[in-house]
């Protein structure tokens, strides 16, 4: 992913959640109606605002009351919070990542090792590979030569949840890693003293400070998320096969129910050893029950790619396009399978089944340029991810599926790593 400008952050993660920035706007003590704006406008006033923060009155009238640009507001953060890894030769990101570093080194030297070992495990750090009683500065070392930029995006998620809880008295509400931000709310103490600390530091410096080091904090943690997270959506109508296809892509072993309609809310796997990458099942969209259709909602602006199951021999009915429909509007990746191919009596019924689903469906993605990738992979892949073995087959198509994923995700700047490889998670081929 190309690097983004403070423009883009807030406005990708105004897309995807207007929850996620409310924290910034708080910090910078901005009316909330500003999130009621279009995004992009609302993105540039949010920044303008920082920018502004970051001046003092003599150098913003210079300026046109423009204010400095982000990057020396970054550098000006990190200097008062004597971070010395933060130069002016150096990327924003690199600048925002050293503070976020240095924040944790600091907080983990205030923790006791049973408060270490609840968080490493949150994390998923094998306590085996960063010893307990190590400084804080050889955790934060080995954090990074184990997990490389995925330890940044834990601890961002880590010191913005923190920061949060200290400043406006509760924890980010993105479901981002769910048993890290519920672990973190156990350990307010440390983060919490090491916040209350820098904002008494600060207050030497001017009330400014106050507003642009937890928004710094904060967009550091939002350019994580827009760069690091993984969420992938399994929708589709009722017995289409979409748990098998858990189990199959995944090795996700839950329940594969043949009652039409057995999910009744989104249910979220956490899959990978990166701590970044989720499944989501969905449930049927439009339900009767407002407070499912709100999640449901919340959680399709939250995804990088959709997996739509549809069931070959049953046919595809006018809901089956309009949920396509609806997916297109995130403009996001979307591959369809077309699943129980092993259901089909013969070939020939096969090719008819075949031809009529793409018929139906081809036209929906054919101009859709998410779905086409660069190395040619159709979004159509034939399944039977719950194949029956007195039918004699055995293919259950999760290693194409998983394959497309891959490729999907690296063609659009994500780490392809966030998955459990193919054949630790495959449970059918």
């Amino acid at each position: 992913m190309k690097t983004l400008n403070l423009i883009d952050i807030i406005q990708r993660s105004l897309h995807i959640s207007r929850e996620d920035v409310l924290p910034l706007v708080k910090y910078l003590d901005m009316p909330t109606s500003v999130l009621q704006k279009i995004e992009r406008s609302a993105a540039e006033e949010i920044a303008h605002h920082l920018r502004k923060m970051g001046s003092n009155d003599i150098a913003t009238m210079f300026r046109g009351g423009d204010g400095v640009p982000y990057a020396e507001v970054v550098v000006d953060v990190g200097e008062k919070l004597k971070v010395k890894a933060v130069s002016a030769n150096k990327s924003v990101a690199e600048n925002e990542e050293a503070i976020l570093m240095k924040l944790f080194e600091d907080a983990l030297a205030k923790m006791s090792d049973e408060e270490k070992r609840a968080l490493f495990q949150s994390m998923g750090i094998k306590e085996y590979d960063i010893p307990l009683a190590a400084t804080g500065t050889f955790i934060v070392q080995q954090l990074l030569r184990h997990y490389g930029g995925f330890a940044v995006y834990r601890v961002s998620l880590i010191v913005a949840n923190m920061v949060s809880r200290a400043l406006l008295g509760s924890g980010l509400s993105f479901a981002a890693n769910a048993t890290l931000t519920r672990t973190i709310g156990t350990m307010l103490g440390p983060i919490g003293w090491i916040a209350t600390g820098l904002w008494l530091a600060v207050d030497i410096a001017g009330p400014a400070f106050r507003k642009t080091v937890p928004a710094v904090i904060h967009i550091a943690m939002l350019r994580q998320m827009l760069q690091r997270r993984v969420s992938i959506g399994i929708v589709g109508h009722g017995s289409t096969g979409k748990d098998a296809a858990l189990a199959a892509v995944f090795g996700l072993q839950g329940a594969i129910d043949p009652v039409a309609g057995s999910t009744s809310a989104s249910v979220m796997y956490a899959i990978g050893e990166k701590g970044n990458a989720t499944v989501i099942n969905y449930p049927g969209f439009y339900d009767y029950r407002p407070d499912v259709n709100d999640e449901i909602t919340d959680n399709l602006n939250r995804t990088d790619l959709f997996i739509m199951v549809v069931d070959i021999v049953r046919g595809i009915s006018g809901a089956e396009i309009q949920i396509l429909e609806r997916l297109k509007q995130f403009k996001v990746p979307i591959v369809v399978c077309l699943n129980k191919i092993d259901l089909a009596r013969n070939e020939t019924e096969l090719a008819s089944l075949r031809e009529a689903a793409l018929a139906r469906l081809g036209g929906l993605l054919k101009d859709y340029p998410h779905s086409h990738l660069q190395n040619g992979m159709s979004p159509f892949i034939e399944t039977a991810f719950d194949p029956d073995p007195r039918l004699g087959v055995s293919k259950s198509g999760g290693k194409e599926a998983h394959r497309w994923i891959e490729a999907c995700l690296e063609e659009h700047g994500k780490d392809p790593k966030a998955l459990p490889p193919f054949l630790a998670a495959a449970s059918a081929q």
